[in-house]
């Protein structure tokens, strides 16, 4: 059995890995990188919210 850490762990690095497409280089034109750059960034604010989501569930259970 996974622990919650590990799956948590798990579920954020599939969402950043999600959100990438290509390595970006110093030959990267502009336009790709902007929109490489605004994908990972959504990826990014996924993976927060996702955390945001358990730390609140994890708070909650140990009030009740």
């Amino acid at each position: 059995m996974k622990t919650l850490d590990e799956t948590l762990c798990e579920r954020v690095d599939e969402l950043i890995s999600s959100h990438r497409n290509e390595e970006l280089r110093s030959t990267t034109g502009s336009s790709f990188a902007i929109s490489e750059l605004a994908m990972r960034s959504e990826g990014l604010e996924k993976a927060i919210r996702e955390i945001a989501l358990e730390v609140q569930r994890l708070s909650t259970s140990q009030l009740d």
